[in-house]
């Protein structure tokens, strides 16, 4: 288990922790937050510590805020990803017996509290109640998704957003004057530009490549070549990100944008998304926004996904991209997604409606006596195999239509 007093650290640390910033001055980002008056800020400054939690994407400044507000604190940092909850049980127990002895509270910082399922966030929700201890969670996850609603309503909420490209910039230019090392080197425009483009808005990125690329390059001037030697431009792929890229892959299709819908169909694939997870909400739009205004999207949906199934990836990805562009380019009708719901709706209404006696099946003799089937008109009997004015539905809701066509 992680737990250690972050003073003192023996090990030479990478360069994103030797030049974090130590105080609001240096911090960079954020702005709606931690600029002049603003939440954070007072929090900081005011030294009116609550806890908090900060929600925010990697390299956002989640972790140097929690170390910056808790500066001159007794504190301590656990990280949920190797903790064990037995171990920090033991822990807030001895923070509560300290407090009996003195009114200082206890600052503990939980990395990626997330990791920790909802059941066992209930052991910090004690302490932070009473007072014990002052609590700052950091996640790079939904807290909508993975943190116990009992704990969220106890704490302040902050979203932190990536770092914009100039706030990159401003992050790496600060390193190379602050940090020794760094300080020996110079970087191109150039090469300065291509870290703050691979570092994707994470501020931690954009350090480990600079560090990546001045340990390992003898040169004094840093050129684009030598940072393109030394880095790659991985995905970042949350849970959140998850539902925001199907959803926008999803309204594309449905707005026949198939530039669009291809775009996030891509971002997915490149992301990891499993393929017959986008194969399977094909099938559903089919049906929900196209239906019969054009029935062969949905023979190509289905089709597109049994010929990756064979296929495979890489080579199948251009199948379910041709299905992809089908459904978006295709007639849109969404009468088949109505209905459904207005057939559930009218079911919840007026409950277990009985079936008309002449649609029931004599299958006995007593049945037949109780005049099931008495009535019912065959329609091949009849001109165009359909029996006009014959109505099928209980008698409750005789005449109501589900199904309505442009």
């Amino acid at each position: 288990m992680e737990l250690f007093n972050l003073e003192g650290k023996e090990s030479i640390p990478p360069l994103a922790d030797r030049v974090r910033p130590d105080s609001l001055a240096e911090f960079i980002g954020q702005e709606e937050l931690v600029g002049e008056d603003k939440p954070i800020y007072k929090i900081i400054e005011r030294k009116s510590l609550c806890s908090f939690l900060i929600y925010g994407p990697p390299g956002s400044g989640k972790t140097t805020i929690a170390l910056i507000a808790s500066k001159r604190r007794k504190r301590t940092f656990i990280t949920a990803t190797t903790a064990h909850i037995k171990d920090v049980r033991s822990m807030l127990l001895r923070f509560k017996r300290e407090k009996e002895f003195s009114e200082v509270q206890h600052v503990l910082i939980v990395d990626e509290i997330q990791h920790f399922t909802r059941r066992e966030q209930d052991a910090f929700l004690g302490p932070v109640e009473r007072g014990d201890i002052i609590l700052i969670a950091l996640t790079t996850e939904n807290p909508s998704f993975y943190i116990n609603s009992a704990l969220l309503s106890r704490l302040s909420v902050f979203v932190f957003n990536r770092l914009a490209e100039d706030e990159i910039r401003r992050v790496v230019q600060q390193a190379l004057v602050k940090d020794k090392i760094m300080a020996e080197k110079r970087l191109t425009e150039e090469a300065l530009d291509r870290i703050v483009v691979l570092a994707d808005g994470d501020a931690r990125r954009a350090l480990n490549i600079l560090e990546s690329v001045v340990v390992n390059n003898e040169k004094t001037t840093v050129d684009v070549s030598d940072v393109e030697n030394f880095s790659t431009n991985p995905l970042y792929y949350g849970k959140e990100h998850h539902y925001d890229l199907i959803s926008a892959f999803i309204k594309s299709m449905r707005g026949s944008d198939p530039d669009a819908a291809l775009y996030y169909f891509y971002r997915m694939i490149d992301s990891g998304e499993d393929p017959r997870y986008i194969s399977r909400r094909m099938i559903r739009f089919a049906a929900e926004d196209i239906g019969l205004k054009d029935p062969n999207a949905l023979v190509i949906a289905n089709a597109s996904r049994d010929a990756f199934q064979n296929i495979g990836p890489p080579e199948g990805y251009l199948v379910l991209a041709e299905s992809v562009v089908y459904l978006a380019k295709a007639a849109k009708c969404n009468a088949l997604d109505l209905a459904e719901n207005e057939v559930m709706r009218t079911i919840r209404e007026t409950g277990n409606l009985e079936v008309p006696k002449k649609l029931r099946n004599p299958a006995t003799s007593l049945m037949k006596k109780w005049d099931y089937g008495k009535g019912y008109k065959y329609p091949h009997n009849y001109e165009g195999h359909k029996v006009e004015d014959e109505t099928y539905l209980p008698e409750r809701i005789k005449g109501k239509k589900f199904y309505k066509e442009d």
